[in-house]
């Protein structure tokens, strides 16, 4: 078998993992019930933007039924460049998100997919839409806010607004964000903490008052 055909098998099963994903994520979506509580927090951070869109902050273990609860209105998300990570982004795109990847390697070589992500998250918010990120992802430690959700609030000037969609019924792994899948057929209920604006604040308050707006919801 030549180099080319063992491309093409990859690139195939790559393909069918893929596809594979999305349905099983569709499954299960078409299963949950979504009970939305006090949306009004998502007006009031409307309008407290110029573009009236806003970043939802929510803990990496919900990640799961976080972006399907907004399946319908498009978010940018970040999703590394690793191979690992493709079929979490097609499932992403799939459900109608923007993806910001950023590029996998600098010309010197230094891999700064991070950070030119976020260039585009930034870039992607500032033309009006609403983001969501894992203020502890992608490795933890567990419910402790990362700077990145500060930096790109201050740079779009949007507020960010804690988001927790808990399911009522779920698995949790051994993992080290205790990572939560809903059971099927499971009431997940979405609740959102009041908007913060980071603009004028230090970074490291900045992140203890969305840790604390977190705390606040239920988790």
């Amino acid at each position: 078998m030549s180099r080319g055909d063992n491309i093409k098998i990859l690139v195939y099963k790559d393909g069918m993992v893929k596809r594979l994903l999305y349905l099983l994520v569709r499954f299960f979506d078409l299963t949950y019930r979504y009970r939305f509580h006090n949306l009004d927090v998502l007006e009031k951070a409307s309008s407290l933007s110029e573009n009236g869109n806003y970043l939802l902050a929510i803990w990496h273990q919900n990640l799961f039924q976080g972006i399907l609860a907004q399946t319908g209105k498009k978010h940018v998300v970040i999703v590394s460049r690793s191979k690992d990570a493709e079929p979490v982004a097609y499932t992403c795109h799939n459900l109608g998100h923007a993806v910001a990847r950023g590029s996998s390697r600098s010309k010197t070589g230094v891999d700064k997919g991070g950070r030119v992500a976020m260039e585009e998250m930034i870039d992607l918010l500032k033309s009006g839409l609403p983001g969501a990120v894992t203020v502890d992802g992608p490795k933890g430690p567990a419910k402790k806010v990362k700077p990145g959700i500060i930096v790109m609030a201050k740079k779009s000037g949007i507020p960010i607004v804690p988001y927790s969609p808990i399911a009522r019924n779920y698995w949790e792994f051994n993992s080290w964000d205790k990572f939560r899948l809903p059971q099927p057929f499971s009431v997940i209920d979405i609740y959102y903490g009041d908007p913060i604006m980071v603009d004028e604040l230090p970074l490291e308050q900045a992140q203890l008052e969305l840790e604390n707006g977190l705390n606040q919801v239920l988790s």
